[in-house]
């Protein structure tokens, strides 16, 4: 369980810089003649501020315990929030691959009714009404598609060169080999996750802040000693948020199913969510909300007033 987890290199490490405390670098060579080498390097300030050699008074301590939480919250926020803005543009970009398909389905006479792009235009409006603008002017519509692909291709490659990034000013620490993308990546799942199934009051009410101090207590352990067990901390993170992931369908998302329709708590194919914004421009009927409506708070549906809602129940009775 120790090498699957990683955790002979913390050990070892951890024995070598607190018996030494001096800088050091070590190798770790795979036997069998393997080319794979993994290498940990700290320093000497890094060994003290970790365990001084004096010991801390109790401000200290609650100090230093202070600086890491708060470092460990703000770490969270942007990792979370730089992932939830990425996926939020890939949804919104990747379903322009779809409209290519649709027109060549359909001039192949191989459409079977249900990718059509007329389907499409009303799906997903945001790219359809700019398609609908192009086709009745007879324009071409490669780049309009063109575009949407490119900004796709610069918004991956900027979220990509963040997590290089932030491995170096975030995680400014020896870590095992495909750590931090190992936690961006679970940070997606949970961006996932929470795009797809958090959708009644009681998982948005749950899930988020469970899922928020999951991770800021990883976080926490990791930046307050000088090499934690890593992988042994991310996979008891993992396993917990899982737990949390499946306990909120069974008992907050599934029983939202089978409630009434008509009521603004139950998510439906005319509300998904059951907590609203406040439409601050028409244009959101047709086009995607700015990104920056991320970070407003939603509210639930008792925070507005009958008026304010009537036409999310006008939805529902024209939904098929």
């Amino acid at each position: 369980a120790f090498r699957l987890l990683d955790g002979f290199d913390g050990i070892v490490i951890n024995e070598l810089a607190y018996t030494l405390r001096t800088s050091g670098y070590l190798e770790r060579i795979e036997p069998g003649g393997s080319d794979e080498i993994e290498s940990w390097a700290w320093s000497a300030a890094q060994v003290e501020v970790a365990l001084p050699r004096k010991g801390r008074t109790i401000f200290e301590a609650i100090g230093r315990k202070a600086s890491v939480l708060l470092k460990s919250f703000i770490t969270v926020f942007l990792i979370s929030s730089l992932t939830g803005f990425f996926i939020r543009v890939a949804v919104n970009g990747s379903a322009v691959l779809m409209f290519p398909m649709a027109i060549i389905s359909q001039a192949a006479g191989q459409n079977s009714g249900r990718l059509t792009p007329q389907v499409l235009i009303r799906s997903f409006p945001w790219i359809g009404v700019h398609v609908d603008i192009l086709r009745r002017a007879g324009r071409p519509l490669w780049p309009l598609f063109k575009s949407h692909l490119i900004f796709l291709f610069l918004q991956s490659f900027a979220y990509l060169s963040c997590n290089l990034a932030w491995r170096f000013i975030l995680y400014h620490k020896s870590s095992p080999e495909g750590f931090e993308e190992r936690v961006f990546s679970f940070c997606s799942v949970l961006e996932l996750y929470n795009l797809i199934f958090v959708r009644s009051l009681s998982t948005a009410a749950v899930f988020p802040k469970l899922a928020m101090g999951c991770m800021v207590w990883l976080h926490f352990y990791i930046f307050s000693s000088l090499y934690p067990f890593f992988s042994l901390a991310l996979a008891t993170c993992i396993a917990v948020c899982a737990y949390i992931m499946v306990y909120c369908i069974n008992h907050y998302e599934e029983p939202a199913l089978h409630a009434d329709p008509f009521n603004h708590t139950t998510p439906t194919s005319a509300h998904p969510r059951a907590l609203y914004l406040p439409q601050l421009s028409p244009s959101w009927t047709l086009e995607a909300a700015p990104l920056w409506t991320m970070f407003y708070p939603p509210e639930p549906p008792s925070a507005y007033t009958e008026e304010a809602m009537r036409h999310i129940s006008s939805e529902e009775y024209l939904v098929p």
